[in-house]
């Protein structure tokens, strides 16, 4: 959920709910991926994003949806050069586990 999240509002406020809106509709019918989908398929969504944009606005892309989801998930966003949507994604998730466990 707030990966999904993330990403709509990132998205939308970087490039317009039009945007948003084609992204999901070119995933949906190209891809046959659905907007629920998304969070399992990033992978997809970064090679879409990386085709339309290229690789550098993809990159600004992915790190905007990143600083967003650590926000939402209250992580502190370390930002690096060499990682993708795909890494801060997995990192957030080591980090959630890591706090849950220290909670025990």
């Amino acid at each position: 959920m707030a990966l999904q999240e993330a990403i709509d509002e990132s998205i939308s406020e970087l490039l317009g709910q039009k945007v948003l809106e084609s992204l999901y509709s070119v995933l949906q019918k190209h891809y046959d991926v659905t907007r629920d989908e998304l969070p399992y398929r990033l992978d997809t969504a970064y090679k879409l994003l990386g085709e339309v944009f290229g690789i550098r606005a993809t990159r600004t892309i992915s790190k905007s949806i990143s600083r967003r989801l650590y926000q939402k998930l209250n992580l502190e966003f370390e930002d690096a050069a060499d990682l993708g949507l795909t890494e801060y994604v997995e990192i957030a998730k080591k980090k959630l586990v890591e706090g849950h466990s220290g909670l025990s």
